[in-house]
């Protein structure tokens, strides 16, 4: 996709009262599933037109973005998808670990019967579609898994943090489930993770996550490095 090229499916049907939020919504998932690559400029006339909204609408969407770390402004006030680097991803790694760790025993702790279920049923779903090679439906079913697990522990706080850290590495997740190989380990990985928690194992599923974890960050920061170092040479 050359840099100015747009997804295009990005028009929005009947806009509705809460357009802003909705532009929001469709410009981030696009930038989270990888549609627009880092670095990539975002023109807001281009924008606007294959969204079918105002050029205010626009701006305040790519102003929310830029909050949220998924668009930077480069000279003379142009965004651009954020770039990542291996610094910044291992950050992210870090942290997230941290919030994923301290959700297991608050979700075992708080959250009704019907959401383990719900796991489980999304862990059968991946492996589902890890079977069939469907890549988007592996990334849905990644998003609504965390959602589940953050909602299940009941701290509003911890899930907003979770979810901006979350989208800003959309891209990586992108690549690394995109590979048939790493997507069996990670239906794997997610299976053990949700017996544990089944189980009301918290120190189980604490493991399982930090080998998750560790896993996806090792080959995401790897694969960064070696881009910087290609950058370099």
């Amino acid at each position: 996709m050359a840099d100015d090229d747009l997804p295009d499916d990005l028009a929005l049907d009947q806009p509705q009262a809460l357009l802003r939020e909705r532009v929001l919504e469709k410009l981030r998932a696009a930038i989270v599933a990888g549609r627009f690559r880092p670095g990539q400029r975002l023109l807001e006339r281009e924008l606007t037109d294959a969204l079918g909204v105002s050029r205010t609408s626009v701006r305040e969407a790519l102003r929310q973005l830029e909050i949220e770390r998924l668009v930077e402004v480069g000279p003379r006030g142009r965004p651009y998808v954020a770039l990542m680097t291996s610094k910044k991803a291992r950050q992210i790694y870090e942290f997230r670990e941290i919030l994923e760790c301290a959700a297991v025993p608050l979700f075992i702790a708080r959250a009704p019967d019907s959401a383990f279920d719900r796991l489980t049923a999304l862990a059968a779903r991946f492996r589902h579609a890890l079977d069939a090679g469907d890549l988007s439906e592996r990334l849905e079913v990644k998003g609504t898994f965390y959602d589940e697990l953050f909602t299940g522990a009941d701290n509003p706080v911890m899930h907003r943090t979770f979810t901006q850290l979350f989208n800003r590495i959309g891209f990586l997740r992108f690549r690394s489930l995109g590979e048939q190989t790493r997507g069996a380990a990670r239906a794997e990985e997610l299976e053990r993770i949700v017996d544990r928690l089944v189980d009301r194992d918290a120190d189980g599923a604490v493991a399982a996550v930090r080998r998750h974890l560790g896993h996806v960050a090792g080959a995401a920061i790897a694969w960064l490095e070696q881009q910087e170092a290609d950058g370099d040479g």
